[in-house]
Formats: structure tokens, sequence, C-alpha cells
């Protein structure tokens, strides 16, 4: 029975394979979001591996996430919508761990279909208690402070934005809060600098937000300066 006996070389093999099988299982429905990374600056490409996800991951919380995702980049908030609340359906009749982590990514895009969509009540409200249960989620942080500028509530745009000013993650998103809070304050020609910066440097980096929305703030923020002016 000598063959049965653990040492030290076969213990530590079988742990690394458990947890490189976990590892995979872990990651291994994501990696359409991986692989659509590596094209940063490739619109085309990005969309058309979260929209395999969608078909291979099937009726799994990732699959309506990526969907959503892959609608907001589209500009197609409505249906971006609908896949988030069919995900978010997937997390609660199936809670699961994995479901459970999903959940949080789930309502950050409603966060984000309701601030592309003009409905910054609602966005800031999604926002806010996503951050209340992952303070980790700093895009959720940017979404407050922007939802936070388009109501008019500089004193707590710029609270919001204090906290991920210092933060290395979400470098898109401080750009455009930078640009939200001065147009709120009215100073459009700072916030079309910022605009400006943002469009120049990220075309199709900037995961969830479509680039035609940066578009809109541009046209709006040149004729607010104009009749400022």
């Amino acid at each position: 029975m000598d063959y049965l006996s653990l040492n030290l070389t076969s213990t530590l093999a079988g742990l690394a394979a458990v947890i490189l099988v976990m590892f995979l299982r872990l990651h291994w429905p994501f990696r359409f979001q991986y692989m659509a990374n590596l094209y940063k600056r490739r619109l085309d490409i990005r969309l058309r591996f979260l929209d395999a996800s969608y078909r291979k991951n099937r009726s799994r919380s990732v699959a309506m996430l990526d969907k959503s995702t892959h609608e907001i980049m589209s500009g197609n908030y409505e249906l971006a919508e609908k896949f988030v609340v069919q995900g978010i359906n997937v997390c609660k009749e199936q809670p699961t761990l994995f479901n459970q982590a999903m959940i949080h990514y789930l309502f950050y895009n409603l966060a984000v279909v309701y601030y592309s969509s003009g409905r910054y009540s609602e966005a800031l409200e999604v926002a806010f208690r996503i951050y209340q249960r992952d303070q980790g989620m700093t895009d959720s942080l940017a979404l407050i402070a922007c939802s936070h500028a388009r109501l008019g509530e500089v004193d707590s745009a710029l609270e919001a934005y204090k906290l991920i000013a210092r933060k290395r993650s979400a470098r898109d998103w401080k750009l455009f809060c930078l640009a939200e809070i001065e147009a709120a304050k009215g100073n459009y020609e700072h916030a079309l600098a910022y605009l400006r910066q943002l469009m120049g440097k990220s075309s199709a980096r900037f995961l969830h937000l479509n680039y035609s929305e940066l578009e809109k703030r541009l046209e709006e923020w040149q004729k607010a300066a104009t009749q400022a002016g």
C-alpha cells in the first residue's frame, strides 16, 4: 500500500491541480471578455467577442452581462436594460457564489444604462447602492460623481470625485467626470478640454459608454460655450 502514501511533492501537485481546475472554472466564462481586452482600439472586434460570449454562455448570467455591455457600446439602451434584467433574474433564481458576484456588475450596467439614457437620479441611486455593497467598484463611484454633476449638484460631485482622484483605475471615467463637473460649474471651455483629451485617447477603449455619448456632450458644450461667450 506504499503507493497510496502521500509525500510533500504529491501533496503539492494535487493541491496545484485543484487550484488550477478552480481557476479555470471561475475564469472560463470570461474568456471572451479577456480576448476582447486585447483589442481595445478595435470596437468591431470587441463587440464580436461580447456577442460570442452571449451565444456561447447562453442563459448564464455572464452571457447577459456581456450582451448588455454589447448593447450599451452600440447605443441600444432599451435592449441593454432588457438583458440586464434577465441577468439579474438569473442571479436571483440561482443564487450561487458566482451569481452573487455577477449581480453587482449587472447592476453597474443598469446604472450605465440609466445614465446614458438621461435618467440621472435613477443612475445615482443604483450606483450608490453598488458602491455601498462593494467599495472596490471604483467605476460605480465615477457614475455617482457624473450623475451628481448632471443634476447640478456640484459639491456632491466633487466629494465623490475626490474619492477616485487618487486611484489608478477608472482613468477614462476620471476625465469624463472632470468634464461633467466643469460643465456643471459653467466652465465649458475646461469641460471641452477634458472631453477632447478623453476622445483623443480612448475612442473604443471606453468600455461602458457609447462613443456617441461623448460626441453629444461635445456638441452640447460647444453650443453652451458659444452662448456663454
